[in-house]
Formats: C-alpha cells, sequence, structure tokens
C-alpha cells in the first residue's frame, strides 16, 4: 500500500516496515511500570515538486524519489501517471489521467500517491516472543488512552490521498519487569486501496 506511518505530522519520521532502520520503538523502565504515550500519524506517500511543472510538459522533478512506474499520483487537482522514472526524482508521465485536465503547477506543490482508502484499522501486533500486544492501547485522542482496551484494534476509517490521520498509542510495561526496548510490538495497517479514478 502507498500509505504509511509517521512518528511526525511534518511526515518525515516514516515507521519503518519490515526493519529496524526507524521503528516505533522506546525504552521503558520495567521496575516501575513505566508507560508513554506518543502521537502517530497515517498519511499517503508523498513528496513535492522539485521545480515547477508547465501544463504541457511531461517530465517532472521531485525533491524526494518516490513512486513506481504506472503509479497514479496526484498534484493540484491533476491525476498523472507513472510512465517511467518511478524510484527516482525524474518522473516521464501522461498528463491529464483519469480525465482531469493539465495545468501548470508551482514548484513546492504536494505530489501524492493516487489513492483513497477505506476502512483503515490499526491493530498492535507482537512479532516475537510472547504475546504482549496487550501492552499497547489505541485510541483517536490522548484522553482515549484511558478507556481503552490493551491490544484491541482501533477503527481509523475512511482517508482521502490528500488527508493526514492521527492517532495516539500508549504502552504500559507491567510492574516488575525488567527493563524494555521494545521492538517487537507493531503496528499493522489495514484496508481498502482505492486508486481515484
Amino acid at each position: 500500500m502507498a500509505i504509511h506511518l509517521y512518528e511526525d505530522l511534518t511526515l518525515t519520521l516514516q515507521v519503518s516496515e519490515g526493519d529496524l532502520a526507524n521503528p516505533d520503538d522506546d525504552t521503558y523502565n520495567g521496575t516501575d511500570g513505566e508507560a508513554k504515550d506518543k502521537e502517530l500519524f497515517v498519511a499517503n506517500e508523498q513528496t513535492i515538486l522539485a521545480a515547477a511543472l508547465a501544463s504541457g510538459e511531461t517530465s517532472l522533478q521531485l525533491f524526494a524519489p518516490l513512486f513506481i512506474d504506472g503509479e497514479i499520483i496526484i498534484v493540484d487537482d491533476e491525476q498523472m501517471r507513472i510512465l517511467s522514472g518511478g524510484g527516482t526524482t525524474v518522473l516521464a508521465v501522461e498528463r491529464g489521467y483519469g480525465g482531469t485536465t493539465p495545468a501548470a503547477h508551482d514548484a513546492g506543490a504536494v505530489v501524492y500517491s493516487g489513492y483513497d482508502y477505506t476502512g483503515l484499522v490499526i491493530e498492535p501486533v507482537d512479532v516475537a516472543g510472547g504475546d504482549e500486544s496487550d501492552w499497547y492501547v489505541l485510541a483517536l485522542t490522548q484522553a482515549g488512552l484511558d478507556t481503552a482496551v490493551g491490544g484491541a484494534p482501533l477503527n481509523l476509517g475512511d482517508k482521502a490521498h490528500d488527508v493526514t490521520l492521527s492517532f495516539w498509542r500508549r504502552c504500559t510495561v507491567p510492574s516488575g519487569t525488567p527493563v524494555q526496548n521494545k521492538t517487537d510490538l507493531k503496528l499493522r495497517l489495514t484496508g481498502t486501496e482505492n486508486p481515484i479514478l
């Protein structure tokens, strides 16, 4: 999916998926039963235009090397299909895809992956050792963490391509356990990916 978890609202600290490059982890004092809250963000893969794009141009420059060949991207109200250059900062694109109108776009305009999402659910899973997923509680607000059920999934609902969602997670390490650096607890995001057409 072209949707990711981020640790910051500016979407620069993506939580790594499948490796420990930037996991959602923290160190906890188990002796005291320490708990920590963190706000996390869900957003489409995105970057910005590194240079202005005229309405007739079919080559665009990105700030970061994202997206794949064949993927639909959205700049302002225009959809484009990537013909080549996926994974680089220079893309050849088909303009005005899906019946949209080719237009000029300013440098710095946001470029989104062209998907909306329905039925998004986030849930804690433990990927190693015993199941400690109930150490995580999830809620839409920080105050909601106080009544959330450990290990329960959180329904995030639907998300348009240009919307960033946020939610809170609290990890509580039971009293009397060793100091913990939790990297085996993960957040699994599921839902239906819908191309924008």
